[in-house]
């Protein structure tokens, strides 16, 4: 199986310094905790995709607050073969309550982002590791 393309991934930013994470239960990156967000539709902007992404996935209505990257990831995990662009933005919860999409979503919670949890989607680590450096000053 192969996974690849244009997809976009959010960072939401809470107070606290806590970032939520979901845990996949679709077959690309089941039972790992990654960023919210998906595959961008045809005509369709990097922004408009990831605010609907996170609503669809999430429940939150979310605002760009801005782009942290583009990211060519590549790699074979669980047998699935990855080679795809997602595009991270930083965004801020602005209204909705937190709800999972049940085929999609096993799990949603709140992390420290000092304390990410190790079973992290693979290209979702580097996105957040560049975060929690500048976040925390370490760059």
């Amino acid at each position: 199986m192969k996974f690849s393309g244009r997809t976009v991934t959010a960072i939401i930013e809470f107070p606290a310094n806590k970032v939520l994470l979901v845990r996949r239960a679709t077959v690309a990156f089941k039972g790992f905790w990654a960023l919210p967000g998906g595959g961008v539709d045809a005509g369709e902007t990097d922004e408009a995709a990831v605010i609907r992404e996170v609503r669809e996935e999430t429940g939150l209505i979310v605002e760009v607050v801005k782009k942290i990257g583009e990211y060519h990831e590549t790699g074979v995990q669980d047998g699935i073969e990855y080679d795809y662009y997602p595009a991270c933005f930083i965004v801020k919860p602005v209204g909705g309550k937190t709800a999972r999409q049940e085929q999609e979503i096993e799990e949603i919670k709140l992390f420290d982002i000092e304390k990410l949890p190790e079973r992290l989607a693979f290209e979702h680590s580097r996105m957040l590791r560049d975060y929690v450096d500048v976040r925390l000053h370490r760059v």
